[in-house]
């Protein structure tokens, strides 16, 4: 019996490795490798050309005019892009061009113009997925083009991770292939060659890689890339609220029946739900009369409906029925895109901007830089979190982002532990950070 058990998993494995070897082979063709050069500002050096830096990432074909699906960090704040295939062309400057990009998902499309036909990538299915599923990660891993880790599907439906930059949109595909720095916009494919997921990031410890990489869906990612090919921005409805889970003490606290549902925790003024009249402390029960289950489909139906469209909200208020009509507005989104373009800063593995006016608060955070991105490394090892706000580096005010920028400059090299002042809402605290 042992030995027939034996037999049939050796059967297994060798069937799993010719379907790699063939998912693999059907991949290459539309696999690119993407370089970026970007060139940082050097504040308060006269006449300074900047600092010139290069990163890679990994892309793949949807269809045979050129169009290119990677992450939008791997080309946010470009100054020029070139583009790699398995076959040795290799394209830059003006034949290589941003159509679109969608920092909320961490998606981009990028074009090749050049007198070819480009073998579009076959795109599967990524709401069959199941988890156990043998999956491949292809790309480019610390400039290795072509490289494929193989792995599993560990978890579907991850979210609210330290990654995202806004709305909470996330639903990632969790697995064990290894993604790798270079791998950010590459295909995550199942074994029959078809891409399943685009390959986004990875959660790492000071200690080394951990197995736990995280891949956008490609029906995400489909529905993403055709808007940002149409319209060149994905359109998204907005309500201008902040909203968060209904927990069993908050369900009590407010008398609602179950769990279901979302608190509203912010309302943005001259925004379409302030202009409804909602409230914080409102406790959402239905949109358009249907019952919410949770704050990722709240916020995903919302952004679903176009501007301008009527939604009906059921909600309670201090333990009153109410019902709301809002007029939905557009969700706008900056990107970092376009030669001289603001470049996202990475030091730390923190992606930071300039505080808000909404975010002063006297005696509290006057100053500092708010995190926007965690995307692994010695931030996320001290355990900063986006939102957070960082006053002060070395016990030395940290007045906005040109001043994070100089303190990075200054501290390139360095062996010793930064000292960071640290706002998380009203409560300061200090933390190390290996730079």
């Amino acid at each position: 019996m042992r030995s027939l058990v034996a037999l049939l998993l050796l059967a297994g494995a060798a069937l799993a490795q010719v379907s790699f070897v063939t998912a693999a082979d059907a991949m290459r063709p539309s696999l690119v490798s993407i370089i970026t050069d970007r060139i940082a500002p050097v504040a308060d050096t006269a006449g300074s050309a900047g600092i010139q830096s290069q990163e890679l990432g990994s892309g793949f074909v949807l269809d045979t005019l050129g169009h290119i699906l990677t992450c939008d960090h791997v080309v946010a704040g470009y100054d020029d892009l070139t583009v790699k295939f398995s076959d040795g062309g290799t394209y830059g400057g003006s034949e290589v061009t941003v159509v679109g990009q969608d920092p909320i998902t961490d998606l981009a499309v990028i074009r090749v113009m050049a007198a070819r036909r480009f073998a579009p990538a076959e795109l599967g299915n990524s709401d069959e997925l199941e988890v156990g599923q043998p999956v491949m990660a292809m790309g480019s891993p610390f400039g290795l083009e072509g490289t494929a880790t193989a792995g599993i599907v560990s978890a579907l439906s991850r979210w609210g991770l330290a990654k995202s930059t806004g709305p909470d949109f996330q639903d990632f595909i969790q697995t064990d292939a290894l993604i790798n720095p270079g791998n950010s916009g590459g295909p995550l494919v199942d074994v029959q060659g078809r891409v399943v997921g685009v390959s986004s990031f990875v959660r790492t410890l000071r200690s080394g890689p951990t197995g736990i990489g995280f891949a956008t869906p490609v029906n995400l990612a489909r529905s993403v890339a055709s808007q940002l090919i149409a319209h060149r921005q994905v359109i998204r409805g907005l309500l201008g609220i902040s909203t968060q889970p209904i927990t069993e003490e908050i369900r009590l606290a407010l008398g609602l029946p179950t769990r279901t549902g979302v608190l509203v925790s912010s309302v943005d003024a001259d925004r379409p739900g302030a202009r409804a009249g909602l409230l914080p402390g409102d406790a959402i029960l239905t949109l358009d009369g249907k019952v919410v289950p949770d704050v990722r489909w709240f916020q995903s139906e919302v952004a679903a409906r176009s501007p301008g469209t009527r939604v009906a909200l059921g909600l309670v208020r201090k333990g009153q029925r109410k019902s709301v009509t809002a007029t939905l507005g557009m969700w706008t989104v900056s990107t970092q895109s376009g030669p001289g373009g603001v470049v996202p800063k990475h030091w730390l593995g923190l992606v930071v901007r300039n505080i808000g006016a909404t975010e002063v608060r006297p005696g509290v955070s006057e100053y500092g830089v708010v995190v926007v991105e965690v995307e692994g490394g010695t931030g996320a090892d001290a355990g900063l979190r986006p939102g957070d706000i960082i006053a002060e580096i070395n016990l030395a005010p940290v007045r906005g982002a040109a001043d994070f920028e100089r303190i990075q400059r200054i501290m390139r090299g360095t062996q010793r532990p930064l000292l960071l002042r640290v706002f998380r809402g009203s409560q300061a605290f200090y933390t190390t950070v290996q730079p």
